[in-house]
């Protein structure tokens, strides 16, 4: 349903109440930390006597439920798990909190709140980039989880576009000509589902009216300028066959992060059943390796 359709808050409504009652993975705790002058929810998922912190996020269409469900996979770890909805998702994006590329903004709210000197971050599909952005200028993250990479948000769009046409776009950006940005993607989202959704989506989670005020926005998520800021330990998860992110982007960003404690690097593939887009085909292949690098020391 579009968020115009006059059956969608009821829905959401539905369906958020109705996972509550059925969830009972953890022991947790429900909080709305004040952000921008309404809150972020985040739960917190209680592991008995844990003496770390983990923050669990993801990316582009999500809601924080899902990656509530997902923690099933991490049960049996030394931490507290934060999940929660930054701008632009879920129960944030309805209360008109937009989406950000400074992520450091909201994971610096939130260990203020809960007074968290010290946690580590898993950032999931879009939030791949988001995690490490936000390592590179909060501090208070000692390891981050790309889960799975995502260098910039450009990629998902060249990775199903043909070069000349994505080069095209890029040129047409660089002259600031509006017009023709918007009217070649009226074009192609006329004839591509997949594109339809994803500039509708985004124009949504960014609060912009039109592709070209997207893309512009878009050009702000990359992980270039940011790779040398990075001095944590960092770990990057990456799918053969992913459907947003080249999948050789992995030995790029691990080659330029130059000042990181350590990086580990794992590439799944199509045998091991996660070679797409965060594992999903097997997801417990992504999170088994998230809980040992969080596990070593």
């Amino acid at each position: 349903m579009s968020p115009e359709d006059p059956r969608d808050e009821n829905a959401y409504r539905k369906y958020r109440e109705n996972f509550y009652k059925g969830f009972n993975d953890f022991e947790y705790e429900r909080y709305q930390v004040p952000y921008e002058n309404v809150y972020l929810p985040i739960v917190k998922l209680v592991t008995p006597n844990a003496t770390k912190n983990l923050l669990l996020f993801a990316g582009y269409d999500s809601y924080m439920e899902e990656m509530v469900k997902m923690s099933k996979f991490l049960k049996g770890i030394d931490y507290n798990i934060y999940v929660f909805d930054g701008p632009g998702q879920g129960t944030a994006l309805r209360q008109g909190i937009h989406l950000i590329h400074n992520w450091e903004s909201p994971v610096s709210v939130i260990l203020d709140y809960f007074n968290l000197k010290r946690a580590s971050a898993v950032g999931m599909s879009l939030g791949g980039y988001l995690v490490m952005r936000a390592a590179a200028f909060e501090k208070r993250l000692d390891k981050v989880v790309s889960f799975d990479i995502f260098y910039s948000f450009f990629d998902a769009l060249r990775i199903r576009m043909p070069y000349d046409k994505i080069t095209k776009i890029e040129q047409l950006l660089a002259a600031k000509d509006t017009k023709t940005v918007n009217l070649m993607f009226k074009s192609m989202m006329a004839n591509n589902l997949d594109l339809n959704w994803k500039i509708n989506k985004g124009m949504e989670n960014v609060g912009v009216q039109s592709p070209y005020e997207l893309l512009k926005q878009f050009q702000k998520y990359n992980m270039e300028p940011i790779m040398p800021l990075i001095n944590q330990d960092v770990l990057l998860l990456a799918s053969e066959n992913d459907q947003y992110v080249p999948s050789s982007r992995l030995v790029e960003i691990d080659s330029k992060l130059i000042n990181a404690a350590s990086v580990k690097s794992i590439m799944f593939d199509k045998a091991s059943g996660g070679d797409q887009h965060c594992q999903a085909g097997n997801r417990q292949l992504g999170f088994d390796a998230i809980k040992e690098f969080l596990s070593n020391k």
